[in-house]
């Protein structure tokens, strides 16, 4: 495991995914729920960065 993990960081983590789910999605399905879960803790790790999510995932489709 690299860099610093506390109480707070798995809080903020599903803090994000039940806004961004409930915002965006409204519900999911036990079938996907896996999937949205991926896609929100991609999006995590990658809160950071400098490039754009976009930009990101365009080189990752791009460059495998």
């Amino acid at each position: 495991m690299s860099g610093d993990c506390h109480t707070n960081t798995i809080e903020g983590f599903w803090s994000l995914t039940k806004r961004g789910i409930g915002g965006v999605y409204h519900s999911v399905s036990k079938k996907h729920l896996q999937d949205y879960l991926s896609e929100y803790a991609w999006r995590y790790n990658r809160r950071n960065d400098s490039e754009s999510l976009f930009e990101s995932l365009l080189l990752r489709a791009t460059h495998p």
